[in-house]
């Protein structure tokens, strides 16, 4: 009897457990579906056999614009390294999917290679490894993060940034004026920028710079010509809902840096003069030879210099 009873525990324990498990998978796989789901590939994505590599570039919704133009440049070179190139995005705004979420979806895809926008240096997802074990090689623009196994980063020069963006704010103040330079950043990188442009601006006299942390509530515009520079993207959207709010756009110019959705509308809006942004076409072409360079030799330049983009507002 008493063997009895323990086989009949032994048996429902192990069906309980192969239930369990079950579960566990058919709850995996459906999140796996569901987060494919939730991502709108922006080109007509087609496996060819004829095509050794799947390169994937991802970033979130608000880089999309950028994106896309990446993408162009590195389907331009796509077919020389025998390669096919897909543009995973959030389907909308009201999508929150993580960068964390977009690697896993590139490492589920066993890509050969990812291309990512990262939106802040203090993000740190972890960089899965493909089916078949190989890490996946990453290459990153946008903001750098120490933190990410990233084979390359391509950025910008700051200090040609800053005279490049020295020599645009010259275009306002043809008979000089006050330039207020938005930052409270302390990172070596942006020092060097504001070091650049300040010192080039300083070849005219009739012009005074100065750096501030944020527009405060007590600022006071000065009668005279004005121009504001941003060196983010997030402090080029505060400073331009706050100035159209309290001052006239007829009083001041703000050159803007980035070019997300919400820079491009402000632009168009005239609540930006310009936009200094990176141009993602060359990103693109320049991301493609450094991942295969890395996959032919081992290695790729860690960090690489990005053009710079002027976009002009039309009002």
């Amino acid at each position: 009897m008493e063997k009895n009873t323990i086989r009949l525990i032994k048996w429902t324990c192990l069906i309980f457990s192969f239930i369990a498990l079950l579960i566990f998978t058919i709850v995996f796989y459906t999140a796996i579906v569901l987060s494919r789901n939730k991502l709108q590939s922006q080109n007509d994505y087609n496996p060819d056999d004829t095509c050794l590599y799947h390169i994937i570039i991802t970033g979130t919704y608000e880089n999309q614009t950028f994106l896309r133009q990446l993408y162009n440049g590195a389907s331009k070179l796509a077919d020389s390294y025998n390669a096919v190139v897909e543009l995973v995005v959030p389907k909308s705004q009201a999508d929150t999917t993580s960068i964390q979420n977009l690697l896993d979806y590139g490492s589920f895809l066993n890509a050969d290679g990812i291309i990512a926008y990262i939106d802040s240096q203090d993000e740190a997802p972890i960089l899965l490894r493909r089916n078949d074990d190989p890490v996946i090689p990453l290459i990153t623009t946008g903001q750098f993060s120490a933190n990410l196994p990233q084979i390359s980063f391509i950025g910008t020069n700051n200090w040609e940034l800053g005279k490049k963006i020295a020599d645009e704010t010259l275009n306002f103040l043809p008979r000089g004026g006050n330039v207020f330079i938005i930052s409270d950043s302390t990172a070596i990188n942006s020092n060097n920028l504001i070091s650049s442009l300040q010192l080039s601006l300083q070849e005219k006299s009739n012009i005074r710079s100065s750096v501030i942390g944020k527009l405060s509530n007590d600022f006071v515009m000065p009668k005279r010509s004005n121009v504001f520079i941003c060196l983010t993207e997030d402090d080029t959207i505060l400073a331009a809902q706050n100035l159209a709010e309290r001052y006239s756009m007829e009083d001041y110019n703000l050159i803007g840096f980035g070019g997300n959705e919400v820079c491009q509308l402000y632009l168009q809006n005239g609540w930006i003069s310009e936009l200094v942004s990176l141009d993602p076409e060359k990103i693109g072409e320049v991301a493609i030879r450094e991942l295969f360079e890395y996959r032919t030799k081992g290695y790729a330049n860690s960090y690489v210099t990005a053009d710079v983009k002027i976009t002009r507002g039309n009002l």
